[in-house]
């Protein structure tokens, strides 16, 4: 994938941020989450938890060696990607000003439609997507530091493109 713009007025959020060391690529599950209408690899062992994020918004997250998984979704009627943006950014905490949008698409993966970003703050970033699929709105994303994404790039893309809404 190929950055593409800087995204200004809003940022997307959506896929979490652990899957990428080599140590735990081998080892990857595909992770159902079926009452969140989401599926996507994790690695093998990882515990998850699930928790209410206000709004609406629920899902799980995790830690695997420093890396933190969030797949949050708000079932329900499909929002305006600027509703899901305003949540996006109060919940990973980086301004609108430091995202990056990577990609944006429709009709892939159970996505209705979908928006792939990047937002850095310091020595954190964020990498995954947010947008609407079949049972409502969603913001998967993984975070991690800026080091280790340069370092595992091709396994944060592949996370990301296990995502799969129903």
């Amino acid at each position: 994938m190929k950055i593409t713009k800087v995204v200004s007025h809003f940022v997307f959020g959506a896929l979490a941020a652990l899957l990428a060391l080599p140590s735990v690529a081998q080892d990857w599950v595909q992770y159902e989450a079926p009452s969140y209408g989401f599926s996507m690899l994790i690695p093998k062992g990882t515990q998850t938890r699930e928790r209410e994020y206000g709004g609406g918004w629920g899902g799980l997250n995790a830690t695997v060696e420093g890396v933190k998984l969030f797949g949050l979704a708000k079932l329900g009627a499909g929002e305006s990607d600027a509703a899901i943006e305003k949540f996006a950014i109060q919940t990973i905490g980086i301004p609108a000003s430091a995202w990056t949008e990577i990609d944006k698409g429709a009709n892939k993966n159970g996505w209705s439609r979908y928006r792939v970003f990047q937002a850095r703050s310091g020595q954190k970033l964020v990498f995954g997507g947010y947008g609407v699929g079949p049972k409502g709105n969603y913001l998967l994303y993984l975070e991690t530091t800026p080091d280790d994404f340069r370092d595992h790039r091709a396994d944060y893309d592949r996370w990301y493109d296990s995502i799969r809404l129903k």
